[in-house]
């Protein structure tokens, strides 16, 4: 696939991770089996939805929206806006704006994707399904632990990060490498069960709390190891209700 196509495709969340890029995390090494894993599983998660304020913060997550700037290789100088807006379980629309470029909307309703009104499938299907799960990451660690799959740890950028996995949708993995220290999610990847062809990384600082809950407003992009861009988050809402209309091509 060509390189511009690699990077739409991960814009098509507007917040494509990937393989990583200089700086981006090597391959998980060394996984634990056994009970001693699963204990060490356990207490990572509960470190993490602490993390990100605890259990009512994991509640109020089922619903985020979300506006700020992202930056893409296809659109090289100004950045464009985005806004974001999601509902669990698998509710996603992102709307992008460049300068003197149409609106792209893209919305994603559980398995099923759309892209500027047409259905779509394949890589920009899986990136926005990645992306849903990456804004609920904690609550989908807690809700499915007896799933997650123990991939040992990640060494990036002097950290160890100990990497948990889940499958989100078939054939579709998400890892979240996490901080021991802290419970935070600093990077995830996502990609096919298996590798490629396509397979996204993005990481995650400028941390701050929104009415008790820990968010990244800071995102770095990359896909099949090339930076995409990044996503700086400049308003982030936790909405009692979202308009059902919004995840409506």
């Amino acid at each position: 696939m060509p390189t511009a196509a690699l990077a739409l495709a991960a814009l098509v969340l507007a917040a494509a991770p990937s393989l990583p890029a200089a700086g981006a995390p090597a391959a998980p090494v060394g996984a634990q089996p056994g009970a001693e894993a699963r204990t060490e599983v356990h207490a990572l998660v509960e470190r993490c939805v602490a993390a990100y304020g605890g259990k009512k913060a994991v509640v109020r997550l089922a619903r985020v929206r979300e506006e700020g700037t992202v930056t893409s290789l296809l659109h090289p100088g100004q950045p464009g806006r985005i806004t974001r807006v999601y509902q669990r379980s698998g509710k996603l629309r992102v709307e992008i704006a460049f300068p003197g470029a149409p609106v792209e909307v893209r919305v994603l309703d559980g398995g099923r994707g759309w892209r500027f009104g047409e259905e779509v499938g394949g890589p920009f299907l899986m990136s926005m399904i990645l992306q849903a799960s990456r804004l609920d990451l904690p609550a989908l660690l807690a809700a499915w632990e007896n799933k997650l799959e123990d991939r040992g740890a990640w060494e990036a950028d002097g950290a160890t990060l100990r990497v948990l996995a889940l499958e989100v949708a078939p054939g579709v993995v998400v890892e979240a490498g996490i901080d021991p220290a802290t419970g935070r999610i600093l990077r995830s990847r996502g990609a096919s069960r298996g590798g490629g062809p396509v397979e996204f990384v993005t990481t995650y600082s400028d941390f701050r709390t929104v009415d008790g809950v820990l968010v990244a407003f800071h995102e770095g992009n990359w896909a099949n190891g090339q930076t995409t861009g990044e996503t700086v988050l400049e308003k982030v809402e936790l909405p009692a209700r979202i308009d059902p209309a919004a995840f409506r091509p």
